[in-house]
């Protein structure tokens, strides 16, 4: 592991994916529960969610990152690591941080079969314990809905980051074409549940849990208000796929 991006309550730690002190967030302690089961499945399933959409998503993301060779990107709530392992290729070191452990301990199962520089932590988004004005890109992809303060987390993000490096979330949003709409809700509340049922009840439950958070979203242009209100600067939206997703992106000052 790269030191300098650690703080030093964490240098000497073995195992990087550990029992993190979660704290006693209701919030936070939902979401370790439902995610913790099944973690070989999730791309699969994503890719299901996403309507096979989910590569370009991240790609799009990585493009605007507009990185350069040796980098230093924080990757927040990477999950199994697929973002992560996309900005590596681009010769990137990736921290990636997720809530939980069992996705981390997939993720980096996943490492053995790629030769990249990447490490993995679990720690909650809204307390990294990481350094300040380190990393040259932050990011955070399809998971802004399921933190406990969208505020508290850019913040963090906003304080690791360097001076006039990108904050980025990519996140699911409510479709505007008002055609795609209904295909779009029908989809996601009635055929991704019963699509989920076949393989178990509990991904059934995480599929209904997806739908209703996207449908309870907060709209890009809040995400962009957020991000001024934390510091960040000059936010940007890139609108994806009718609208399912949204890429708000800004500069630290």
């Amino acid at each position: 592991m790269k030191q300098f991006g650690i703080a030093e309550s964490q240098v000497e730690r073995k195992d990087p994916v550990g029992n993190g002190d979660l704290g006693p967030d209701r919030k936070v302690s939902y979401i370790v529960r439902l995610f913790s089961d099944g973690p070989d499945e999730y791309d699969f399933l994503l890719k299901i969610l996403s309507l096979g959409r989910d590569n370009y998503w991240r790609e799009s993301l990585i493009q605007e990152a507009d990185l350069k060779q040796g980098n230093l990107v924080l990757d927040i709530a990477c999950g199994t690591g697929l973002l992560t392992f996309q900005f590596a290729k681009s010769g990137s070191y990736v921290i990636g941080v997720d809530v939980t452990r069992e996705m981390l301990q997939r993720a980096k199962e996943l490492t053995r079969h790629r030769i990249c520089d990447v490490d993995f932590i679990q720690a909650r988004a809204e307390n990294l314990p990481l350094r300040s004005d380190v990393f040259d890109v932050s990011s955070i992809s399809l998971a802004m809905r399921n933190v406990s303060s969208q505020r508290e987390t850019l913040d963090e993000m906003r304080r690791c980051t360097r001076r006039g490096s990108k904050v980025m979330s990519l996140d699911f949003a409510r479709p505007r074409n008002l055609y795609f709409r209904p295909f779009y809700y029908f989809y996601i509340f009635r055929l991704l549940p019963a699509i989920g049922l076949i393989i178990s009840r509990h991904w059934s439950t995480i599929f209904l849990y997806l739908a209703n958070s996207i449908q309870r979203s907060r709209e890009p242009e809040q995400i962009g208000t957020t991000m001024l209100q934390v510091g960040l600067e000059e936010p940007f939206i890139k609108r994806m796929t009718h609208g399912v997703t949204a890429l708000v992106s800004a500069k630290k000052r």
